[in-house]
Parts: C-alpha cells; structure tokens; sequence
C-alpha cells in the first residue's frame, strides 16, 4: 500500500514578468498565479513597422505614444496589468520594478517627465511612488507593504506618465512582480472513483490517498449531466495520509446510461466536485450473486434479477442435490432448507433457458 503524505498549506514565491519582447504578454513562473497582457488606455503603440517595440533596457522595450499635452497628469491614460491567485489559493505580493525611458525628437521635444504608480487596492488613488524620467533607461522600484499581503483576488497596477512635453514617447521594459503564494492543502486526494453495473443496481466505490478536514462525501445521480439527485452520504476519515476505501450501491438507477458524480464536504462547509462517471444498465441481461457468501446454514440469499423462468437447485461437493424451498421476491430469492446445512462448500446450479451458471457457495 502506498502512502502518500498531506501536503500541509506552503509558501512558494513567485515572479509575473512582462518583458515587451514584440508583443504586451505577461508570463508567471506559478500555475497558482495568473497574468494578462498588458493594456494601453488612452495612448498606444507607436505605428509603423517596428516602431510599436524598440531597443530596450534588455531585448525590446514597448515604445508608447499619444500622452495628451495638457500640462500636468491626465490619469485617463496609463499602462495597466494585473497579477491574480488560481486554483482557490491566495497570494502576498512584495514589489513591482520596471526600466523606463523617454524620447527626445528631432525638434528637441521630449517624452514625459515622470511616472507615478497606483493600485487598484485604494481605488487608484494614491501613488505607490512617483519618479522622474530622463534619456536614459532607469529602473523604478516599490516596495509593496502589508496591505498586499493574503489576497484572494486580482490586483491591478497602473503606469501613469507625466506631464507630457512635446509629444514623444515613453519606453517600458522588464515590468516585475514578485510575491509569494500560500497553497492550501487540498481536501481529499481521490485515487479512483467506480461505478459498475449489477443488474438493476450499480455498485459505486471510490478510494482516496489523503484527506484533509473532510467531513463526508455525496454520490449524485444524473441522467442528462444537468441535473442531480443525491443518491446516498457516506462519512469521510477526517485527516489521514493512509489510503482509504468507501462504496455506496445505488438501488435505483435507470435503464440506459446513468452518469455519477463524486462530491466532497470539509468540515468547514467548503465542496470539492469531481469529474461524472457513467453506468449502463442493460435490461435484457440476467444477473445472479449470491450474497452474503459465506451464507448461513438455514437459507442461501441471492440476486435473481431478471430471470424469473430460473430453476435452482444446490449441489454438495459430492454431487448430492440438497432439497430446498426457493422463495422469490423482486429481482432477489432465498432457497430455504428444513434443516440447517452442514458448514462446507456447496455449488448453486442456476438453470436459464440454455445457459447453466454455476456460483460456489461457502456456508458457514
């Protein structure tokens, strides 16, 4: 048996980068951390072939233009990306830095002077930081503080550019956010889940290598994957790193296919949903199981579903035919004896039109 160990809530860091090689995407090194391109709003790319990236602190840099040259800062127009936690985790972000210059034209006219950065956490309202700009490409820091920390949802940064001189143009490169993400445990690892066809029943089983705070599970029933009905509740372990196995019979499902899906509560309130899984329930087909099995010595109980012209009789490893008393209900039968039977082993010879099926059968 294999154990596979919980894997307890960790911090991992983190970088999102957009580095303007040709196009505005931005790339994280964490599958928990998800980024989009960057947007220019109120401004854009220069036009022309090649003019919309230009050489830059490292490879290209994005060369932006049409500031308005209203004096002072038109914050209508910035460069704006965005960092989010994925998968239900949370992330603390700890600074963002990016290189910038600006152009000075033929006639002398310069980009802006300055750039002020903002967040969507005040609403944009105040400047993480404000740095002047020159010719030269210069790296811009900011330290972000607590107020970043164990966030649930995205955060938006915005490059506000000003005030403009003459209409040239800005040049960003290499914008950085580096933070950590908080992974939470998973509630349940699940190995498998089952569903198999016995006749007019399905028998579901499911297995899981760890679980974490689960509290129990429910197995629903669909007919159309749209809607759910609950077929039963079974009570998860809790917390344990051992393998664990569950099972559940559904005495009613439909003729046809019939899909199932496993879900799981934590203790918490919180649900984990897995991929439906499907049964089909043929109806012309017989099914005969004895159970339980070992049986007891005064009745044998079996499934006899879809077989009503069945004859049965029992067999004792001899070859003996031991005379029994067959009562049948709805797709179930008992063979009933007068006497108790002598522990040993037996065969149940079921007799169905052409085909002789033949179960061993241990009483005890």
């Amino acid at each position: 048996m294999i154990a596979i160990q919980i894997s307890y809530a960790q911090t991992v860091p983190f970088t999102a980068t957009w580095s303007f090689e040709g196009n505005p995407n931005g790339n994280t090194n964490n599958p928990n951390v998800g980024t989009g391109g960057a947007n220019f709003v109120g401004i854009g790319l220069a036009t022309g072939v090649g003019a919309g990236y230009v050489a830059g602190q490292s490879g290209q840099a994005a060369n932006i233009l049409y500031w308005s040259q209203s004096g002072g800062c038109n914050f209508g127009e910035y460069i704006q990306v965005s960092v989010q936690p994925l998968n239900g985790q949370t992330f603390t972000l700890t600074s963002l830095s990016f290189y910038v210059n600006h152009s000075v034209s033929p006639m002398g006219n310069t980009g802006p002077q300055s750039v002020r950065v903002r967040s969507s956490l005040d609403g944009y309202g105040s400047d993480l930081v404000q740095q002047g700009v020159s010719a030269s490409f210069q790296q811009v820091n900011v330290g972000l503080g607590s107020s970043f920390a164990s966030l649930a949802n995205p955060v938006t940064f915005r490059i506000y550019a000003c005030p403009p001189n003459g209409g040239g143009a800005l040049r960003l490169d290499e914008l950085t956010i580096n933070g950590t993400v908080t992974s939470a445990p998973l509630p349940i690892t699940l190995l498998s889940f089952t569903a198999q066809p016995e006749g007019d029943r399905v028998q579901l089983a499911w297995t899981t290598t760890s679980e974490y705070n689960a509290d129990h599970f429910l197995v629903e029933h669909s007919r159309d994957l749209d809607e759910y009905t609950t077929v039963g509740e079974v009570a998860a372990k809790g917390t344990t790193d051992t393998r664990q196995y569950y099972g559940l019979t559904d005495l009613n499902p439909q003729p046809g296919v019939n899909y199932y899906r496993l879900k799981q509560i934590d203790r918490d309130g919180a649900t984990q949903s897995f991929k439906p899984i499907q049964a089909i329930i043929r109806a012309d087909e017989p099914v005969i199981a004895v159970y339980p099995n070992p049986a007891n010595p005064d009745r044998i109980h079996f499934r006899l579903w879809n077989a009503d012209a069945a004859t049965v009789r029992l067999v004792t490893a001899m070859g003996q035919v031991v005379n029994g008393r067959l009562e049948r209900q709805s797709g179930e039968a008992d063979l009933v004896f007068d006497e108790p039977l002598p522990a040993g082993l037996y065969w149940l010879e079921v007799l169905l039109t052409s085909q002789k099926r033949v179960i061993k059968v241990l009483v005890r």
